[in-house]
């Protein structure tokens, strides 16, 4: 077969005959009555008297639609919280029937035959019959399934950082600088220093460096949390061919190594203009640490380079045709 991609149609899909419809006269309240009987999370509204498929309403959209905008479900007809979308046809291609719902952001398009609907398909429905047009060739480690590869190496990669970059220095573990205080040594970490008779709150420090400290450890910790959840979702999309925005593919990610640089630039500053820590130095396990977890977040945002396709035929294109 080669590289050969084979265009898959709605006739291939398993399609679900079963889904629960409505009239364009029902009320939202009647809706999620049907939604809550049915426990579906989406119906097909249909055109009083006729079968003409007019749109999907589903459970997220009256919350939107109907409740965020304190409209009475009593009165309000299903029509209010629908979105419209095109239905397909058992000869539509798959990848035209997943396209229309991502780019409507929608998860049902229903399908018609001679008009008249015979069932809905979903967009992970077609996930599994969307094959890769050209062989990933980006990456240094050959592997049979890049994607899948990448989503396990991010989702290490991210964990990793988070225990390294925030989980340590919070905990006490590792810090950023040692120094004397009174003859005794002590350690900077997130929000404390500690020694062995010594522990004091960066804000009982004099200075306004240690506030903005203090604001900068809760940002690491933020940015690093929202950062780990960032890479996940990003991709885990990647491998289910999501289409993500850049800010949560690379800016968000990208936060925690910015906050940690600052952390280690603001308490050094803290440190020269007050006189609580003298022979201040690095605490080098600490930096090490910090180091292994900027290179992890590094990775888990580049993970496209770290695996390739080993074979000529992609392999959720194998996967499909077995």
């Amino acid at each position: 077969m080669g590289n050969e991609k084979k265009n898959y149609h709605i006739r291939d899909l398993i399609i679900d005959d079963e889904y629960g419809t409505i009239s364009n006269e029902a009320t939202v309240e009647e809706v999620a009555k049907k939604m809550k009987e049915l426990d579906v999370p989406d119906l097909v509204i249909l055109e009083k008297g006729s079968d003409k498929v007019l749109g999907v309403v589903a459970d997220f959209d009256i919350v939107q639609n109907i409740v965020a905008d304190g409209l009475d479900p009593k009165t309000t007809k299903a029509t209010a919280a629908m979105y419209t979308i095109e239905p397909v046809t058992l000869n539509t291609k798959v990848e035209d029937a997943f396209s229309k719902m991502q780019e409507l952001h929608v998860n049902v398009v229903p399908v018609i035959e001679k008009k008249k609907l015979i069932g809905v398909v979903t967009l992970q429905d077609c996930w599994g019959f969307i094959p890769d047009e050209t062989v990933d060739e980006v990456g240094l480690i050959p592997v049979p399934d890049p994607k899948t590869a990448e989503f396990w190496f991010a989702g290490l990669a991210a964990i990793l950082a988070l225990i390294l970059g925030m989980v340590f220095p919070l905990a006490g573990i590792t810090g950023f600088y040692k120094g004397d205080f009174l003859g005794n040594p002590i350690s900077y970490y997130l929000f404390e220093a500690h020694s062995s008779d010594y522990r004091t709150a960066y804000m009982n420090m004099n200075g306004a460096m240690w506030v903005i400290t203090v604001i900068c450890s809760f940002l690491v910790i933020f940015s690093s949390i929202f950062g780990v959840f960032a890479l996940l979702y990003v991709s885990y999309s990647d491998s289910k061919t999501i289409k993500t925005a850049p800010v949560l593919r690379y800016i968000i990610p990208a936060l925690p190594i910015v906050f940690l640089v600052f952390e280690w630039i603001f308490i050094k500053i803290a440190l020269n203009v007050s006189s609580i820590g003298t022979n201040v130095k690095i605490d080098a396990l600490g930096l090490i640490m910090t180091i292994f977890a900027i290179l992890f977040y590094l990775g888990a945002i580049f993970r496209d380079y770290a695996f390739r396709q080993t074979g000529g035929i992609p392999a959720s294109t194998t996967q499909v045709n077995n």
